[in-house]
């Protein structure tokens, strides 16, 4: 690529099942408007980083194939795009390329295959077996995987940006009153395929979104503004009682019923 890519052209390379991006806008317009550092522990495709493109951010999530991904976008786009275009959109190449173990490959290599398998399987998913081995159906979709400039583009925009691989937790170490934390966990169960969750090799269950819920009660008390998004259920609604809360209109891509994509959700916020 010969032209300069400027960061505002920065928007997600992947296509994250319950990700954010048609509701970016609406979130990062409820954000502070100023703050110290922005920290983000569940990054998913990193829609509302894009959106909102802070100076300084951290960001982390429990998947580390995804991290990893970040990371050689970050380090080198132009090896992650050459490695990409060796690849072939065909469920023949899909179903071979699926069976290769990431651990084997090398970060540039290991980056491609997890866009390449993100942008081609059914519906951006997630999903591995108990070996940790990919196994989303292929999605039969006949567009491009990857384009070089959103590589470069958000490349440029994660330089000034913090990767961490771990629970969300350790994802927080270092925040500070005047910093803002944007957590977008999986959600609490709705029911159906909006329920899915296993976007790493474990699942986020009730008490995790209890200890989420503790966690921020403790940022709260330390001054650390904080924006949560999840489900709008009684249980939700009650581990967050005493903080603001606003319902949103979100957008499940996964369910199958484009009638039922339309899914209430809840913004809730410390200020």
């Amino acid at each position: 690529m010969s032209r300069m890519v400027s960061t505002a052209e920065a928007r997600p390379f992947l296509k994250w099942a319950g990700g954010k991006q048609a509701l970016a806008e609406q979130l990062v317009d409820r954000f502070p408007a100023r703050f110290a550092a922005y920290y983000e522990p569940f990054l998913g495709g990193g829609s509302v980083f894009f959106t909102l493109a802070p100076g300084t951010a951290v960001l982390g999530d429990a998947n580390a194939w995804l991290m990893d991904t970040f990371e050689a976008v970050r380090k080198d786009w132009r090896e992650v795009a050459a490695a990409l275009g060796t690849f072939r959109n065909t469920k023949q190449d899909y179903l071979k390329l699926r069976t290769k173990g990431p651990a084997a490959l090398g970060l540039f290599e290991r980056a491609a295959l997890f866009i390449y398998l993100n942008k081609t399987c059914f519906r951006g998913l997630f999903r591995v077996n108990r070996e940790g081995m990919f196994n989303v159906p292929y999605g039969a979709y006949k567009r491009r995987y990857f384009d070089p400039i959103v590589l470069h583009a958000a490349s440029e925009r994660l330089r000034g940006a913090t990767l961490r691989h771990g629970d969300f937790e350790s994802s927080l170490d270092g925040v500070r009153c005047g910093d803002f934390v944007y957590l977008d966990p999986p959600y609490y169960k709705l029911g159906g395929y909006s329920d899915f969750n296993r976007y790493t090799p474990g699942q986020f269950r009730a008490d995790d979104h209890l200890r989420l819920a503790a966690a921020c009660r403790r940022l709260d008390s330390r001054g650390v503004r904080w924006a949560v998004s999840n489900s709008d259920t009684p249980f939700v609604r009650a581990a967050y009682r005493g903080f603001k809360v606003e319902r949103v209109s979100g957008r499940r891509e996964i369910n199958l019923n484009s009638g039922r994509r339309d899914v209430p959700e809840l913004l809730i916020r410390n200020y």
